[in-house]
């Protein structure tokens, strides 16, 4: 199974409507996907994608590209594509961090491994644990009729908890808070995601406020690198915590434990590095007494089918929900992954490897730039 080309494809794909998001981030129109194909000499294909946002992480579509075509690929070329283990090991000799350019080749071969091995991802991590997954609205909304109209929306689809973007002006913030909250009623989990919208001061006055709300989770109030401030907040406040973008690393999550920054982990397998470094993280987290919220960055089919499989095989999963419709709010799913949506849940694919398919000629709509690396 030697690696014989990889194929990097640059996209650009809109948003069905406008995902309105904190401050830091404001209106999001379009996701831009990094998609990859790993061809190995047999002629098998495996496919890997990354979700870069420059506001997000230190990557950006345009460095995850030049990161794969000029380092990353012709280091790989060659390799055999289902060890998994030396593929990392290349990788990491000729780049530093880089999570997000390297989670598309290690989607990628473990694609080709299952495909190799005739069965899912799942069952090479270790099985599943359950048949479906209930999944997690998001939504976000500038007054509280907006938003409380949106979060309806998202429980007539039968989705099983909301996330609602905050992270601008607290009072304002809170005020969509409680409105979602009388939409919603009293029992049905609201998630808060604040994209590290405020500071300490003005995170802790938004969680005073809103309280009574109950919401489940609180997300990443605050930047990403004042994990210090995370743990002053979580120790001053009865909503649980989660840590997203102060997350990308194996170390990053060591740090937040150190800490005691977060009660709930938000992985995202592109974010993460890929199956096998997020696997790392859950493992960890579970060790130490930490849930894991399957969250998604405006992804494509084949990232959440990624990430759809490694949460198939966790057992500390976070109680309410996980984001695994992110597809549906794009202009097309450029995969089958959809298909797995159904009655406000997603259901563990059956078909070898990632257990989905490549829409060629959906993905062609979206293609900016192709380079083959060969």
């Amino acid at each position: 199974m030697r690696i014989s080309s990889v194929e990097i494809i640059e996209t650009k794909i809109p948003l069905k409507h406008p995902y309105k998001l904190c401050k830091r981030y404001g209106n999001v129109a379009y996701t831009y996907p990094t998609v990859v194909k790993v061809r190995t000499a047999e002629g098998l294909v495996g496919y890997g994608e990354t979700d870069a946002w420059a506001s997000f992480s230190t990557e950006t579509p345009e460095t995850v590209a030049a990161v794969l075509r000029h380092y990353i690929a012709p280091a790989i070329l060659g390799e055999d594509a289902t060890n998994v283990i030396k593929i990392h090991e290349t990788m990491g000799l000729v780049v530093r961090e880089n999570h997000m350019a390297r989670a598309t080749i290690d989607m990628a071969c473990h694609d080709l491994l299952g495909k190799e091995a005739e069965m899912p991802v799942y069952r090479l991590l270790g099985g599943a644990l359950y048949d479906s997954l209930p999944i997690m609205g998001g939504i976000g909304g500038e007054t509280g009729e907006e938003a409380a109209e949106a979060a309806q929306e998202n429980r007539d689809k039968g989705y099983h908890s909301v996330m609602l973007k905050v992270g601008r002006d607290p009072v304002q913030d809170a005020e969509c808070v409680f409105a979602v909250r009388d939409a919603l009623g009293a029992d049905y989990p609201l998630v808060l995601d604040a994209n590290q919208g405020w500071d300490l001061a003005s995170a802790k006055k938004f969680a005073s406020i809103i309280k009574d709300a109950k919401p489940v989770l609180f997300e990443q109030p605050l930047v990403a690198e004042d994990i210090e401030g995370m743990a002053s907040l979580r120790r001053s406040c009865d909503i649980p915590i989660s840590a997203d973008e102060s997350l990308t690393s194996f170390r990053n999550a060591q740090e937040i434990i150190r800490l005691g920054a977060a009660d709930v982990f938000s992985v995202k397998v592109c974010k993460n590095g890929g199956i096998r470094e997020s696997k790392r993280i859950i493992e960890l987290a579970g060790n130490n007494g930490i849930t894991v919220l399957f969250n998604s960055m405006l992804e494509e089919g084949v990232t959440q089918a990624a990430s759809l499989n490694i949460a198939l095989s966790t057992s500390n999963l976070f109680p309410f929900g996980h984001a695994y419709f992110s597809p549906l709010r794009l202009d097309a799913d450029i995969t089958t992954y959809s298909s797995l949506i159904r009655d406000g849940r997603v259901h563990a694919p059956t078909e070898p490897g990632l257990g989905i398919e490549m829409l060629d000629d959906v993905l062609d709509r979206y293609v900016t730039a192709r380079t083959v690396v060969e």
